[in-house]
């Protein structure tokens, strides 16, 4: 005998899509009204039960994943059917974006589209069963949100569980938040790989930082990516305008390295940026990090300035 639900696990981790339906059986002729709100706060619970028994935090509803999930939930619904392997991979860039719409930025996600009969104990019981309840406890998840519909009168869930990109990017950049130690430590990095080239270090110089996190900021700010601003102002421009005459300057930039080893080892595999690093004309070393949302996404944008005063 056929049993009276059918289930389609949904599973997203970081944005990969792998999904298998069920020919859904009749629904049960009387399925009591579903009541979305009510349907939340208990499914939350029941969930976050389960992540206390996996030993991870719990997590929230978000108003923006409760959106998303309902839309994604009423669709199927209206539909008529569960999605198939081959079209949710082509939904994958259509939800991002949808959640992006929403308002959430996420750095990873997990859908989840089960229907069945029963009551909340009953769906959950039914769902861990699947495919997708394991990749649900993943302990980096925080937000939750479901979308409540029916598909051919039986109860639909789809579920979603994210963690936003904010969360990834200020556990990554912890430890960027004394620029001074960051300074000290590119300087201790850079005179580490000047003394393995047989080059004299470099010094420190407040001008040439200056110089660095203006230049680090404005390309944050007004998002472009270059050596010149989009008026043509040039590093030695920059680095003079605060004083430093110079003889030489030199300027590196990089984008997206989450720690000083992560830039240096990026230049340092760069043949015009490693000239600058081990430049024996060079005598002074300015550093500038800017951290912001740079485009669509969030960033971390670095400057090195090299100089060695004269006229």
């Amino acid at each position: 005998m056929a049993a009276p639900f059918a289930r389609i696990p949904a599973l997203i981790p970081v944005l990969l899509l792998a999904a298998a339906g069920t020919a859904l059986p009749q629904a049960p002729p009387a399925a009591p009204p579903i009541r979305p709100e009510a349907l939340r706060q208990a499914l939350l619970a029941r969930v976050n039960q389960e992540r206390s028994a996996a030993g991870v935090r719990p997590l929230a509803l978000d108003p923006a994943l409760d959106r998303v999930a309902q839309a994604r939930a009423e669709e199927i619904g209206r539909h008529g059917e569960l999605p198939r392997e081959e079209e949710s991979f082509l939904l994958i860039s259509q939800r991002e974006r949808r959640l992006r719409e929403a308002g959430y930025i996420p750095h990873g996600w997990t859908e989840s589209v089960t229907a069945t009969v029963g009551e909340v104990e009953a769906v959950v019981r039914y769902w861990k069963a699947g495919d997708s309840f394991r990749a649900a406890m993943a302990a980096d998840y925080r937000d939750f949100g479901v979308g409540v519909a029916t598909l051919r009168g039986v109860p639909l869930y789809v579920f979603l569980f994210a963690w936003p990109e904010r969360d990834f990017f200020a556990r990554q950049i912890a430890g960027l938040a004394d620029l001074p130690a960051v300074r000290s430590e590119m300087l201790a990095r850079v005179n580490a790989a000047r003394r393995a080239a047989g080059q004299a270090p470099l010094s420190a110089d407040p001008h040439l930082d200056a110089a660095a996190q203006e230049h680090a900021q404005d390309m944050l700010a007004r998002t472009y990516y270059d050596h010149n601003t989009p008026e043509g102002r040039t590093p030695r421009e920059r680095v003079e305008a605060t004083g430093y005459l110079a003889h030489k300057v030199g300027e590196n930039i990089a984008e997206g390295e989450f720690s000083v080893e992560e830039a240096m080892s990026g230049w340092l595999g760069s043949s015009g940026h490693r000239k600058n690093l081990l430049d024996a004309g060079f005598t002074h070393l300015g550093v500038g990090l800017a951290i912001g949302r740079f485009e669509d996404r969030l960033r971390l944008l670095w400057v090195q300035e090299f100089a060695a005063p004269g006229i």
